[in-house]
């Protein structure tokens, strides 16, 4: 077996243009992509956005909330002693009032405009393209949100939110609004139990950064996960590089002198398997160690997190190997090795699509990203991901289990399919 290993190993080496292909091409796409798409995920993404909110106001604040003051001295629902609390905390944070204040405060003013106008007017500048959208406050808006909460009447009210179409810029804007809303909320029904809640500042969104249990603040750049989704994509085409040998070596009868010496047929399958693991471990390791030279990926990380890539590094490349060796004995049963090319290229694609190597796995359904977490690209991205923000090796074991178990599982299915003698097509 040791005799196929060296091999192919040989041959690979001496096919010089596909040495630098798999070399080059992925650490130029990592540098080409990180430094087109740098900034998508800084923590001042939003500073970037220049937004246009049209508001068109319908209600009347002041008249409902007299109104309101008047509904609540004559309710017997709020205690005597409470009433004059909620008509103070209502005077002193009206809806409405509060949520202009927000969407014009100085922590949003960066980004987003917000100019008042009439309802024609709003949907005209919609319409031009000059307003991103439009937020109609209905009237009677407050009158319905007050007597909903402090007096049980009637069904909580909604804002008229619309826009020409979906856009990642109108999402930001709604989800602010939402976000501010679900808080003066939380303000009037936790006052009306007697407590107080301050408003919390809203901030705008800041894709990217998450802050998790441990008090560690963790941002994915768009140069790490570059890094990491192209070495296990790379990886993933090299079990198809390698089985794509064997059409070449039916061809040329190279498979068939070997059968002629006797040698036991399983030792040219272990070897491209042997010979795969070893390829696809030097490369995804050079991807990993190319790109933090080149743009310090994972720079001030510690031996432990090195050590951790390395065997995630190692057990992906024993399933890439093992995918390897499935995709050789099918070569060897088709007669024509370009359509068993095409066969792994498909599937391959269709891997690194659901696995998040070609687009981000969370804009996938949830049914395809958990499909794309039993790939082993999908699940080799996601612990990697995993190991990069927390670098618990608690971690590492159930996935590694599971990889090693597909390993396991591919080459005894190879095994079953290699050809016996005289079954090569």
């Amino acid at each position: 077996m040791l005799t196929f290993l060296m091999k192919d190993l040989l041959l690979f080496w001496r096919d010089r243009k596909e040495v630098l292909t798999v070399i080059l091409l992925p650490l130029v796409l990592v540098v080409v992509l990180s430094i087109s798409m740098a900034g998508l995920f800084d923590e001042n993404q939003s500073d970037n956005y220049d937004l246009a909110l049209s508001l068109v106001m319908e209600d009347h604040q002041s008249k409902a909330i007299e109104e309101f003051k008047a509904s609540v001295h004559q309710s017997d629902r709020i205690p005597d002693n409470g009433k004059q609390e909620v008509i103070a905390g209502v005077e002193e944070h009206p809806p409405v009032e509060s949520l202009m204040d927000f969407l014009t405060s100085p922590e949003l003013e960066n980004w987003l405009t917000v100019e008042t106008m009439s309802k024609g007017e709003a949907k005209e500048r919609i319409e031009n393209g000059e307003s991103n959208a439009m937020l109609l406050i209905p009237e009677g808006y407050t009158a319905q949100l007050l007597k909903n909460i402090y007096l049980d009447q009637g069904t909580a009210p909604s804002l008229q939110f619309s826009a020409k179409e979906t856009a990642v810029e109108v999402d930001m804007i709604h989800d602010v609004i939402d976000g501010f809303l679900e808080q003066l909320n939380l303000q009037y029904v936790v006052s009306m139990s007697g407590g107080e809640v301050s408003m919390n500042q809203v901030e705008h969104p800041e894709g990217g950064t998450e802050v998790v249990d441990n008090d560690h603040s963790f941002s994915l750049t768009m140069d790490q996960y570059f890094a990491l989704s192209i070495g296990a994509l790379f990886v993933l085409f090299m079990a198809s590089t390698v089985a794509s040998r064997t059409g070449i070596e039916k061809r040329e009868h190279t498979f068939n002198r070997i059968a002629l010496t006797n040698t036991p047929g399983l030792h040219f399958l272990f070897g491209k398997t042997c010979a795969t693991f070893v390829l696809s471990l030097l490369q995804i390791l050079l991807i990993f160690i190319g790109s933090h030279l080149i743009l310090g990926v994972f720079s001030e990380r510690s031996f432990t997190f090195w050590m951790g890539m390395i065997f995630m590094a190692s057990v992906y490349a024993l399933a890439i190997a093992g995918l390897s060796s499935i995709m050789t004995s099918v070569s060897l049963r088709l007669k024509n090795p370009d359509a068993a090319d095409g066969i792994f290229m498909t599937i391959l694609m269709v891997f690194g699509t659901i696995g998040g190597n070609f687009i981000p796995i969370y804009v996938l359904p949830n049914w395809l990203q958990q499909i794309g977490e039993w790939t082993p690209n999908g699940l080799t991205l996601a612990i990697l991901i995993e190991w990069l923000q927390f670098e618990d090796v608690s971690t590492l074991w159930l996935p590694a289990i599971r990889l090693l178990g597909l390993t396991l599982i591919a080459i005894g299915v190879s095994t079953m399919l290699y050809p016996r003698r005289g079954e090569i097509s």
